[in-house]
């Protein structure tokens, strides 16, 4: 394995990196809420719409929020993982497998703190309190929601995990292409 750099570029290089990353696997799972949407027969967009509403947008931006959020969000878990294991020399990702296994390790842990924090701190209490108003524009989906909890709960985790694996291989990706640049050096 190559040595990992310690010039000043490993940090700009990181955050670039964590860049691409975050994005590819933000991207990679975009479809998946789509296809979440309509298996629980909910609205499509209804994901990002929820984190919109929980950030005070109204029903014209409620859903480009959300995406803007949740994109914003994958960028800044990407860059941390990357300045981490760019930084941190038993996390350092030499190969595919140990690319896998920490993005899959990260997706969870962002699942385990980030979304679960997010689920029944914020999110929960919102639609309960939509799911009491019947007047509300969204009391139908609310109640969906509600009673579909735990079903979100565990295909958020599946998510996740998928969301880890391509960040990990993207992150791999990153680290390969910079030895080959540095062994040219």
């Amino acid at each position: 394995m190559q040595s990992i750099r310690t010039d000043s570029t490993v940090l700009k290089d990181s955050v670039k990196s964590g860049i691409v990353a975050g994005q590819a696997a933000a991207w990679a799972i975009f479809g998946l809420f789509l296809s979440v949407d309509a298996t629980l027969l909910t609205p499509p967009g209804t994901f990002y719409k929820m984190i919109g509403m929980a950030f005070g947008q109204g029903p014209g931006t409620d859903v480009y929020a959300g995406f803007l959020l949740h994109m914003l969000t994958a960028t800044v878990i990407g860059i941390v993982y990357m300045v981490i294991s760019n930084s941190v020399r038993p996390l350092y990702i030499g190969s595919v497998f140990k690319g896998l296994a920490t993005g899959i390790i990260t997706g969870v842990a962002v699942w385990a703190v980030l979304f679960i924090l997010l689920h029944y701190g914020v999110m929960l209490p919102m639609l309960q309190g939509i799911a009491t108003d019947p007047a509300s524009p969204n009391y139908q989906l609310a109640n969906s929601l509600v009673a579909l909890n735990q079903t979100i709960l565990a295909g958020a985790l599946a998510i996740h995990i998928l969301f880890g694996g391509v960040l990990g291989f993207c992150g791999r990706l990153a680290t390969s292409s910079g030895e080959v640049l540095e062994s040219r050096r």
